[in-house]
Parts: C-alpha cells; structure tokens; sequence
C-alpha cells in the first residue's frame, strides 16, 4: 500500500511538472510576444548603430517548440506567416532547427530563439540581442571561424585562466597604475599559458570574437556602465566554479577586455578583426609595455592572486576526476 501510496503521488508530481512546462510556453501570448518585441526595438532605436555602425533590428523568430508556433517581427515568403497585433504569427516550420542561433531565410540571417525567454526584462533583451548581434557579425568583419578550445580541461591551462580572470577583475575595480598593473598581469598570465599549448592563440581569439562580442554587446546595450560592471563580477563568480572552461571562458573574457576598452577614448571597434587578440587591443589602448621576461614575470606576479591556493584547487578537482 505504502509503495503504491508514493507511485500515485509521484505520478501526480510528474503530471504538475508536464503541466507547468505546457504553460510556460502557453503564457506567450501575442501580447506578451509584442511586448518584448517592442522593449528589442526601442533599444536597437536607442543604439541606431552606434556601437558597430549597424543597426541590431534584424528579423527575430521565437520558437514555442511545445505548441509548433512561431512569432516574428518581420515576415518572408518562406514562413509565410500571419499577421496579428502588429506582429507575425504561424505554424513552426519543418526547416527551422529549434536552437539558438542565426539561420538563413530568404538569404538573411534570423535571430532563432526558443521560448521560453528569461524571466527578467534586462536578461531576456540580453538573450535577442546577443543573437542578434551574432546575426550581424559577417556584416562587421566578425565572421565566425571555428575554434576548439579542449586545451581549457588541462589543470595548468584552468590555473592559469584563473590568474588572468583574477587580473582582470582587479583592474576592472582599480584605476591609474593599479589598473594598468592588474592588465599587465592579466596579459601576462595568458601569454603564460598560451605558451603551454601549441596554436591555442587562434582559437582563444577566435571564442572571444564570435561569443564575447556578442555577450560584450548585449549588455552594453542592455545596461548602465554601473549595471554592466555588477554584472561582470557576477559572471566571473558564476564561472569560477563551472567543471569545464572550453565553451565557456569567453563569456567573460571577451566583455571584460571590451569594457575596460570603452573606458579609454579610442574607437577599438572599428579595428577589430574577426582574427584579432582583443588583449592587444587593451594593451595598446593603454599604451603597455609588457616585461621583458613575461613568463618569469607572471610566475612571480602570480603570488599577488593566491597562485598556490588557485594551483591546489585544480589539483584536487584533477584528482577527483
């Protein structure tokens, strides 16, 4: 009686979590979808191109997988959709992959995002506007090229990204010398480790241009410069614990770099290649001159950001594995 007592129940549970996930996607109702799309709007309007000289206000399809619809702010002949409340509305097609990320229709790119969004304003404009930018991108010079950055599950290569990221984080809280100090470091922990592995550099870049950029944009635009500061610590403090780096350490490299950019007076936008070090950028930026023996310097500089305690930390997370 007891073991049937607790099936019926966990049955009941299984139903109310079904239920909860069908009205999550359900609650999208025209309304709510217009009302999204015109905060994304009023904020590419406010931003007219200004951070990369093109306007953000690219086609954007929401997908609700669960109900096999969709809704946009434009239409094409392909979709063929339908519109309703000023926005277009249709039936999911079979050619749309359910994933976040530009996809070619009518030889444009769409921003492809699956409901459900956030639920805070500033973090769901954060997600369109990230995938916008990424529909941009071959527009800019910022063509995505691939990458494997693998090398980032190696204890050392942990070791000392976590150096750089405690570098960083110093100067994006410092001024004068001690902000130039804390990019000195920061540049010099990742020279060290790039050093370790072979034709890494490339792909580093490479993450950092095709998702930090897009993170760097969505919050610039999305964010007071205070906001866009807070958010940075937190996201360091998110992905100081996350198991695995490779797909992840751009996200806050790429918009750090960026942000203490935007703090100099140069138009660094405009230089920036799909290729690029963003770290160069940063280092000329604030007119750098690295030490002469980098890799002896960072090995010294390293005790400043509790070297040994980050060392020991990887050690035994190596172990464990």
């Amino acid at each position: 009686m007891k073991i049937k007592r607790i099936l019926t129940v966990g049955v009941i549970f299984l139903m109310i979590c079904i239920v909860n996930t069908k009205a999550s996607n359900q609650n999208y109702s025209p309304e709510i979808i217009k009302a999204v799309l015109d905060e994304t709007q009023e904020l590419c309007s406010k931003d007219n191109g200004l951070l990369w000289g093109h306007s953000l206000d690219v086609p954007i399809l929401f997908v609700d997988e669960e109900n096999e619809i969709v809704y946009s702010n434009k239409n094409s002949s392909k979709l063929n959709l339908e519109e309703k409340n000023n926005i277009y509305i249709g039936k999911l097609p079979d050619f749309i992959k359910v994933k976040k990320g530009p996809q070619k229709i009518d030889k444009r790119n769409w921003a492809v995002i699956p409901l459900p969004l956030p639920e805070n304003k500033i973090e769901q404009q954060c997600v369109i506007l990230h995938e916008a930018f990424h529909c941009l991108q071959p527009q800019i010079d910022l063509k995505p090229l691939p990458y494997n950055n693998s090398h980032m599950e190696e204890m050392e290569a942990r070791v000392w990204l976590k150096l750089e990221w405690k570098a960083l984080d110093f100067a994006l809280h410092s001024e004068g010398e001690d902000r130039k100090q804390a990019i000195i470091d920061a540049i010099c922990f990742r020279k060290y480790r790039r050093a370790l592995y072979s034709d890494c550099d490339g792909c580093e870049n490479r993450f950092e241009i095709h998702e930090g950029m897009a993170e760097y944009t969505a919050q610039k635009i999305c964010r007071s410069n205070p906001e866009f500061k807070s958010f940075l610590q937190s996201k360091l403090e998110c992905l100081w614990e996350n198991k695995s780096y490779a797909d992840c350490f751009a996200y806050f490299t790429g918009p750090v770099y960026a942000y203490l950019l935007d703090e100099t007076e140069i138009n660094w936008r405009n230089q920036l290649g799909s290729k690029d070090d963003i770290a160069i950028l940063v280092q000329t930026a604030y007119n750098i001159s690295l030490p002469f023996d980098v890799y002896m310097e960072a090995e010294e500089r390293s005790v400043l950001y509790s070297g040994a305690k980050i060392m020991g930390e990887e050690l035994d997370r190596e172990i464990s594995l």
